[in-house]
């Protein structure tokens, strides 16, 4: 599975137009049964691109009458873009903590059998060299911040991110967490109190001085202190939980999970904490969306925090043999929504600095997210001058 197959198909340079017979060609060896006797012409293909892959959902006709279906009708195929070296960003400070594809394949893979996740049909790589999978298509919409005010769907995805923490994946060598907060702390300096910040911000209309003149860095490392503290649990993390990433299923059916959680490329060791706080946290914001980055609805209010995290405990333990109660997972959660926004701004002034980050309606956003930040380090007794 981790072994990509070489699909004798070039793709063409900007990966948004391959035809329907290099789609049928890169579906046909994983799934040889039906798939290879379908007419490329008759597949219906829709394109998802995102900024780090290109993506399409490819549909066939349904066999005909009288004939067993065996594979499905339906499948989701992911291209990564290839890095580029011309143009590095911060964000690079990461690369060395995420998994390769061949990793994020075994991850993907495995966390599958959950119940909770895509299966993987395949991995391949084509003739001009881009790596791929073809994944179990999924009837789903992605979260919105009003779901989890639904208990149920709360508890599901509760029980998802408890799943994907608990992973054992032992072909996999997972770096120490203490390396992740070495590289943040580093790249959060290197931003603190950047004037080129500020003048993008004046630039865009949207004021940024007062949280690029925040040292969050020495706020990560008081964060870290507390956490270590508290004994706080580390697992496999997604660190991506925007609700995009949280697929919630049209039609389970019985037994089926009603929440999956999608796209691990960034997926590492770290706090628990981190995720959920980040769940939490993410319910305000739709950084996706054109008319405002700022979702009109409630904050997650803390007793539906706590029931979040007495159904990610009752999971975690039945999955792990430990005895954890909701309050200690309540309690890292509650300082990873620091480290979480920590991360977020990281990585935001980061694609403000390299030039693309001056959409106002971001920095909104950016702003409030410092608001948020400020108003929960009070609520934990932190100092914030």
């Amino acid at each position: 599975m981790t072994t990509p197959i070489l699909i004798p198909v070039t793709l063409p340079a900007d990966k948004q137009t391959p035809t329907n017979s290099i789609i049928h060609d890169i579906i046909t060896p994983f799934l040889p049964r039906e798939w290879p006797s379908v007419d490329p012409s008759t597949l219906a293909i829709s394109p998802h691109s995102t900024s780090t892959n290109t993506c399409y959902t490819v549909q066939r006709p349904p066999p005909t009458a009288g004939r067993p279906l065996t594979e499905p009708l339906a499948v989701f195929i992911k291209l990564h873009n290839p890095a580029t070296t011309s143009t590095p960003t911060d964000i690079d400070i990461f690369a060395h903590l995420v998994p390769s594809k061949q990793e994020e394949v075994a991850l993907c893979a495995e966390f599958a059998q959950t119940g909770h996740g895509a299966k993987v049909h395949g991995f391949f790589r084509t003739l001009d060299g881009t790596a791929g999978r073809v994944d179990e298509f999924l009837d789903a919409r992605t979260l919105e911040p009003e779901d989890v005010e639904d208990r149920t769907i709360r508890a599901e995805t509760a029980r998802a991110m408890a799943e994907f923490h608990a992973l054992r994946a032992e072909q996999l060598v997972g770096k120490e967490v203490g390396l992740f907060y070495d590289a943040l702390v580093g790249g959060l300096k290197k931003f603190c109190g950047m004037e080129r910040l500020k003048v993008l911000g004046k630039e865009a209309g949207a004021g940024v001085d007062e949280l690029v003149g925040h040292d969050f860095a020495e706020g990560v490392v008081r964060v870290v202190e507390r956490l270590e503290g508290v004994g706080a649990r580390t697992g496999w993390c997604v660190h991506d939980v925007q609700y995009l990433n949280v697929l919630v299923r049209n039609n389970p059916v019985e037994g089926e999970s009603k929440v999956a959680l999608v796209d691990f490329e960034f997926a590492m060791r770290n706090y628990r904490g981190f995720d959920i706080g980040g769940h939490f946290m993410q319910k305000m914001f739709k950084w996706f969306d054109e008319g405002s980055k700022i979702a009109n609805c409630r904050e997650y209010t803390k007793e539906e925090k706590r029931h979040f995290c007495d159904e990610y405990a009752e999971r975690w333990n039945a999955l792990t043999g430990d005895e954890d109660t909701g309050h200690q997972v309540f309690v890292e959660a509650e300082y990873g929504y620091l480290l979480a926004i920590a991360f977020d701004f990281h990585n935001m002034l980061c694609f403000m600095s390299d030039g693309g980050g001056k959409d106002p309606l971001d920095l909104l956003g950016l702003n409030k997210l410092f608001e948020v930040y400020i108003a929960q380090c009070a609520s934990l007794g932190l100092d914030v001058s």
